[in-house]
């Protein structure tokens, strides 16, 4: 019955909702969207915004500011006092700091302190508070939206400033027009310097990037000397912030094909991970160790002691595991991370090569992410036709760091793009959710009623981001039909068995969606805490 229900998935008379109409022309008024009450995303009209428990707040993970935008980036000395509060949801990791028995301002002023606090976690009961360097987007596999009872997760709000005349590298832009270096360009809404030239702190000017001379491993007293993107002061010498690879277009990035890897390392000294090992040996040589990584491809780091050669290596970087990572204070450790072969986008070879702006990112789907030319959100490049393509299915977004979440897909045969939740966790990922139900359902605002008609079954319905039934072919499976309660062929729909496809007996192997969800079970599972139904055509990996 299932692989007939996968062939009835790219079959299914799907049915969107149409966003709302916004204002045009010199009429309309700017809103102030952010903590108004909501009923869907569409009425959030701004990007990267979401309708999160019925009000209007940016996406987990994107920094409110103060030109009421959502941004994903903020300078530490942009950050604000203010947060954004997201219920009943946690970072589940990543901890910066624990304390137990606070108020709730007392945990707010534990991270307006703390520098390196992006984000923080409390539950009123017993007072914990939890703070946290990441934010949701950095770290999506620790986060537990709108399901972590009675827990708050606040996220810093940042200064985001309009650029002026004297002030405008990295400002707010609406055109070229509104920055004011000859060489800038307003490039996704921020003032930037155009391709070729680099934006130079004591000039206060774009200069030629072959002016500016390599800054990598000088002497330093502080992080102004280090005049580069994600560079810093580290031990008096100028270094890539800790988690990012030095390029051999000499500068930091913190995503590196594991083609581009190279055999040369920045070094750390007295630092450390403490977790995520991939292999350890004592009694070994400093070169020793350095060759077990070179010549294993899921080695990114390494760490090395002197004393008894202990030889430590990790395939993550201390920018992907910052709760483990412990700088300047491992005394008589040495941290090692790879470097790598960066070569600058140009306009036949772009993919996830280096770039300044979106310019330099030459698909019309692509765009500069982190320094590199990547697809955007809900495509992948296909290796075929070297260019950003549209999802077909979930399967597809196998291999581009994908997380599960919302997807935009567009399945064959239906017209239009769709909404969908995709799974890259469960067995490899890949896996395109139609069905999600809760046996627990602790926020009445999400609760959702699966006692539905056959129509409603057939367009869908709830939330895609909770409990939700996609839609689907409901046409019969091996010969046994869909049943609603208004479409019983057989008498099986009861106040205690959902729809489903029933034989005559009625003798179901599931009740998913059971309006009375303690009977609710699959084949020889007699309870489920979490129903969750999904398909992937193998077909096409």
């Amino acid at each position: 019955m299932l692989r007939f229900f996968i062939f009835l998935l790219s079959l299914a008379p799907f049915v969107l909702t149409e966003g709302t109409e916004s204002c045009k022309g010199t009429e309309c008024q700017p809103n102030t969207w952010h903590n108004v009450r909501c009923s869907t995303d569409d009425d959030c009209d701004q990007p990267n915004t979401t309708c999160y428990k019925r009000v209007c707040r940016c996406h987990p993970g994107y920094f409110y500011t103060t030109h009421d935008t959502c941004t994903d980036t903020c300078s530490p000395d942009d950050m604000q006092d203010s947060f954004t509060e997201y219920p009943d949801s946690a970072l589940r990791a990543n901890l910066i700091g624990s304390e137990d028995g606070l108020t709730v301002e007392d945990c707010k002023g534990r991270c307006q302190t703390n520098k390196t606090c992006l984000t923080f976690d409390f539950k009123a009961s017993g007072g914990l508070c939890r703070l946290h360097g990441v934010t949701s987007r950095h770290s999506p596999s620790q986060w537990s939206p709108k399901t972590s009872k009675g827990w708050t997760h606040y996220q810093r709000s940042c200064n985001s400033i309009f650029a002026s005349r004297d002030n405008w590298h990295n400002l707010l832009c609406n055109s070229k027009i509104d920055c004011t270096d000859i060489n800038s360009d307003c490039l996704s809404g921020r003032c930037l310097c155009r391709p070729g030239f680099m934006f130079n702190q004591a000039k206060k000017e774009c200069v030629v990037t072959s002016e500016l001379k390599k800054w990598h491993n000088t002497s330093c007293s502080t992080d102004d000397d280090c005049d580069a993107h994600h560079a810093e002061c580290y031990k008096r010498v100028c270094r890539c912030h800790p988690g990012y690879f030095y390029t051999t277009h000499d500068t930091c990035t913190d995503t590196c094909r594991p083609d581009d890897m190279q055999d040369s390392f920045t070094e750390y000294p007295d630092s450390a991970l403490r977790e995520n090992l991939i292999d350890r040996r004592d009694g070994l040589t400093v070169e020793a160790c350095k060759g077990r990584c070179q010549t294993n491809k899921h080695c990114l780091t390494f760490d090395f002691k002197a004393s008894g050669g202990l030889c430590r290596l990790h395939n993550v970087t201390a920018h992907e595991s910052p709760s483990d990572w412990s700088p300047k204070t491992s005394k008589g450790w040495t941290h090692y991370q790879k470097s790598c072969k960066s070569t600058f986008a140009s306009h036949d070879n772009w993919y996830n090569l280096l770039c300044n702006s979106r310019v330099d990112c030459h698909h019309p789907h692509s765009d500069c992410l982190s320094g590199r030319c990547l697809c955007d959100s809900g495509l992948y490049f296909s290796q075929e036709r070297k260019e950003c393509v549209f999802a077909r299915y979930c399967v597809d977004l196998v291999g581009t760091g994908a997380k599960s979440g919302v997807y935009t897909i567009w399945l064959p045969y239906y017209n239009g793009p769709l909404r969908v939740w995709c799974d890259m966790d469960t067995a490899g990922g890949g896996w395109l959710v139609i069905q999600r139900h809760h046996y627990y359902v602790y926020n009445p605002d999400e609760f959702v009623d699966f006692n539905r008609n056959f129509e409603q079954y057939e367009q869908g319905f709830g939330n895609i981001s909770g409990e939700f039934w996609l839609g689907d072919g409901l046409t019969a499976s091996s010969g046994h039909p869909f049943q609603t309660y208004d479409r019983n062929q057989y008498r099986c729909v009861t106040y205690s068995v959902g729809a489903w496809w029933y034989p005559r007996d009625c003798a179901g192997e599931a009740n998913l969606n059971t309006p009375d969800k303690i009977h609710m079970f699959w084949a020889y599972i007699y309870q489920l805490k979490f129903s969750e139904m999904k398909v992937k055509p193998h077909s096409l990996r």
